[in-house]
């Protein structure tokens, strides 16, 4: 895997002011500690007003790679300093693993693109159906994929979440 390339591939992509450093923002602390250094992140918001995308979008978009399991990953991230309502976030990130998709490289190139939705919190989630709380999951390319949840300002938030899930 050329993961270097794969990444400036992508950070050509995007609008200068729209690249970033930061996983966190709209008073939601995500730790970037344990996260691979070679890494591209995007604050999607800008990079989706640049492009004068009016659809609802995440505040953050990580590529990273995986070099044990050859994977690349793709992490859309929704922060929400206070409750989240789970119609919202859905469409949020599925738009977002959407655009990730546009910018993901061929799995011929780099082994498999794995995409990770990830919601960060402050005070829970609006339920669509409070009944329903085994699992937040969101359509994409026809499948239904988990979201993993995790709460703002809690140290190694956003490595614990991906390691626990297997993807660092």
């Amino acid at each position: 895997m050329n993961l270097s390339k794969e990444l400036t591939d992508i950070q050509k992509q995007m609008s200068p002011d729209s690249l970033t450093n930061e996983c966190g923002g709209e008073g939601c602390r995500v730790y970037r500690a344990d996260i691979p250094k070679k890494r591209v992140v995007i604050n999607i918001e800008k990079e989706f007003d640049t492009r004068r995308d009016h659809r609802k979008r995440a505040d953050r978009l990580l590529f990273y790679g995986n070099a044990s399991k050859n994977t690349f990953v793709a992490v859309p991230i929704e922060l929400k300093s206070g409750k989240a309502d789970e119609s919202d976030v859905r469409e949020k990130l599925e738009n977002s693993l959407n655009f990730a998709a546009t910018l993901a490289p061929d799995r011929n190139e780099c082994g498999e693109t794995v995409y990770v939705p990830v919601l960060f919190h402050g005070r829970g989630i609006n339920r669509t159906n409070p009944r329903s709380r085994r699992q937040f999951t969101v359509n994409f390319q026809g499948k239904s994929v988990r979201v993993l949840i995790g709460r703002c300002g809690r140290k190694r938030n956003l490595a614990n979440l991906l390691s626990e899930a297997g993807y660092l």
